[in-house]
């Protein structure tokens, strides 16, 4: 009988992960000829009856601070023609595609394989990186692990088939916790010290100790085993995967000291040098881009950026020496990860230059059609837009070329033709963006189009209510408030056709009106009125008759339990019945605070109409006064600054020698302080 695949396993006792990650392993075991090998480090009887499930070959290993010994231990009992290997923190997402390389026999083809590790940096698993990691290879006599620290599988021969299978790993997610707690010390440091003392010829050694000075922030010294890791590295015939982490490390590590100058000449220098492979060069240029743009050396900058894609361009054609030329945290997918930022440094060098042509170039590399790539990168164009005001022209001009059906591609090209004055040409760009316009990119299109009285109906076809309720709020708030209004007076006219678009839009636009500034009393109760019809003619057509009878009891929403009572209390202040309104003015008063100031004014207007003496009830108003405040205090309570200013500047025009909202109106100033548009 013959074993195919010996998986070997270093268990400790972290039983929160060891389930998922036997479980993981089990279609392995099912579907192929294979073994489990446990190395068991730990104590827990537990942990020993959950193995046993799975295997009963189990090694004890009294844990010595030598991950390759550890791991030879399980390597000695492996009977495979392959050997696997992995940790109890890790548990496959899906084995077919091993299941199928060996089932298949493409295997023989092969010396050593590549697998995905997902570590995460968070328990959530929202922040991650993937890696290949060479775990999978050939078992053959002379095949063992190699470092006490960061074990190494040898030899690691050729051909190498690169699998899409990955691991779930969150050991970084524990490191970094452990880390943010524990003080400037590295627990790996005093073995690699050591074994350094006993082998002061390893350059794989000098590269961990660099990396370990690294994690605790000591660059100086991790510049020093960089340097002389590089320097032995330099003799051995072959270049290894250490060389080529020295190599792009150190100028990078020598940027963390602060001399960026230095940092760029050691890069240049390391590009220079024979041994410096593709990939080298590769992740060097971004590197030396990152520091041409901190050291304002922009023609030098584009220098790097277009090694960056002439580099990328050769690895991405060359995929089998992509996959030998990587490193610890240097693989082609780790380049590719840098592709906007690099380009993007390359536009803000070439504007710096007025080098439009090389931006044209620069900007026909992005991948414009990989929205998730080019999404996080849309504000930094922006900025590059705006940064070079005097040159917009210029740069809008060189998005006119571009093949591409991205969205914010299609934009530039209509602001483009808008400058132009070619209407007719920006108008069809607007349509057809429009058309499939992505999250994000309405707002720049709601402008051009009421700018230029596009239809909308192109865009809000695509809209639903809820994305338009948070688009109206939004930027009533946003817009200073003459903007807001020459732009309510255009957009109105265009929301004609979408009655429920354009009262949406009308109320957030009469809640700002009506809460900046005081008006006569027929004029407030006119936009009363209006606002209070707007919103419940949607009501009308949302809900049942008995819901709209009892707003409280069904919990509509906050503006119709709002505008309900106020629009009744409105009508019996026109029948001159101000008293009966009261009630209702109270209940009002309560639902939305952000509205109370405005009530307030309407209160005022009752107080002078009532002082003939049959109606005067001054004691009444001063109740609800001090209703208002009572609101006002609670905004102050809850840290709701901008909604208590505008409560409050309303209030003290009601009571304008009241000293307690004098003394409530400077809280708010000075906590308030800082907050965007307060006045």
């Amino acid at each position: 009988m013959n074993i195919q695949l010996s998986i070997s396993m270093l268990v400790s006792d972290r039983m929160e992960t060891l389930g998922k990650c036997l479980a993981s392993l089990k279609p392995l075991l099912t579907e192929l000829d294979s073994e489990l090998i446990v190395v068991f480090t730990g104590k827990n009887e537990e942990t020993l009856e959950l193995i046993q499930q799975y295997t009963t070959h189990i090694i004890p290993f009294t844990w010595c601070d030598d991950f390759s010994k550890a791991r030879n231990a399980g390597l000695k009992e492996a009977k495979g023609e392959w050997f696997l290997y992995l940790d109890d923190d890790e548990w496959f997402e899906d084995t077919r595609e091993i299941i199928q390389f060996f089932k298949s026999g493409e295997y023989r083809r092969y010396q050593s394989a590549f697998y995905v590790v997902r570590n995460y940096l968070d328990f959530e698993g929202e922040r991650f990186s993937d890696g290949d990691v060479g775990r999978m290879c050939r078992l053959t006599p002379e095949t063992e692990f190699v470092f006490p620290i960061h074990e190494n599988l040898i030899p690691f021969s050729e051909p190498c088939k690169k699998l899409t299978a990955f691991v779930h790993h969150f050991g970084y997610a524990r490191k970094e916790t452990y880390e943010r707690k524990a003080t400037k010390t590295s627990r790996n440091l005093p073995p690699l010290l050591e074994m350094y003392e006993e082998n002061p010829n390893s350059p794989q050694c000098c590269m961990q100790i660099s990396q370990e000075y690294r994690s605790v922030g000591e660059y100086d010294k991790a510049v020093e085993y960089c340097r002389r890791g590089l320097s032995l590295a330099r003799n051995d015939e072959l270049i290894y995967n250490y060389e080529l982490w020295l190599q792009v490390n150190l100028p990078l590590l020598i940027s963390y000291t602060g001399d960026l100058e230095l940092a760029l000449e050691e890069g240049e220098r390391m590009l220079k040098h024979s041994r410096t492979l593709e990939a080298g060069s590769l992740h060097l240029s971004v590197t030396l881009t990152a520091l041409c743009l901190k050291l304002k050396k922009y023609r030098k900058g584009l220098r790097y950026v277009r090694l960056y894609h002439e580099k990328l361009l050769y690895l991405l054609k060359h995929p089998e020496k992509a996959i030998l030329q990587r490193a610890p945290g240097l693989t082609l997918d780790s380049a590719k990860k840098e592709t906007v930022p690099v380009y993007m440094d390359g536009l803000f060098f070439a504007a710096e230059d007025k080098d439009f042509q090389t931006a044209k170039q620069i900007l026909s590399w992005m991948p414009w059609e990989d929205e998730n790539q080019m999404m996080p990168h849309y504000p930094r164009l922006e900025e590059w837009k705006n940064t070079f005001e005097n040159q917009k022209d210029a740069i809008l001009r060189e998005y006119e070329h571009l093949k591409t059906s991205n969205s914010y591609v299609c934009i530039q090209k209509i602001l483009f033709a808008e400058k132009q004055k070619r209407k007719q040409k920006a108008e069809e760009l607007w349509r057809e963006c429009a058309a499939n316009c992505p999250p994000g990119f309405q707002w720049e299109l709601f402008e051009i189009a009421v700018r230029n009285q596009f239809s909308l109906e192109a865009l809000l076809d695509h809209m639903s209510p809820e994305a338009w309720n948070e688009y109206s709020e939004t930027v009533t708030q946003r817009k200073e408030w003459a903007e807001m209004q020459a732009f309510y007076q255009k957009i109105m006219p265009l929301l004609k056709v979408r009655p429920f678009y354009e009262r949406k839009l009308e109320q957030c636009f009469l809640e700002k009106l009506l809460t900046r500034e005081l008006f006569e009393p027929a004029k407030l109760i006119e936009l009363l009125k209006q606002y209070c019809t707007s919103i419940c003619t949607d009501a009308s057509f949302l809900y049942k008759e008995e819901v709209l009878a009892k707003p409280e009891a069904f919990a509509l929403p906050t503006r119709y339990r709002f505008a309900a009572p106020l629009k009744d209390a409105l009508r019996l202040i026109e029948a001159g019945k101000f008293i009966e309104s009261f009630p209702l003015l109270k209940d009002a008063l309560h639902i939305y605070p952000k509205m109370s100031g405005t009530v307030g004014q309407l209160l005022r207007y009752l107080e002078e109409e009532i002082q003939s003496p049959k109606q005067a009830v001054p004691e009444e108003f001063m109740l609800l006064g001090e209703q208002v405040k009572q609101v006002l205090r609670g905004l102050i309570d809850g840290g709701q600054w901008t909604e208590a200013y505008g409560v409050m500047g309303q209030l003290l025009s009601l009571l304008p020698d009241d000293l307690e909202i004098l003394r409530m109106k400077q809280e708010i100033l000075r906590q308030g302080a800082g907050i965007q548009n307060l006045y």
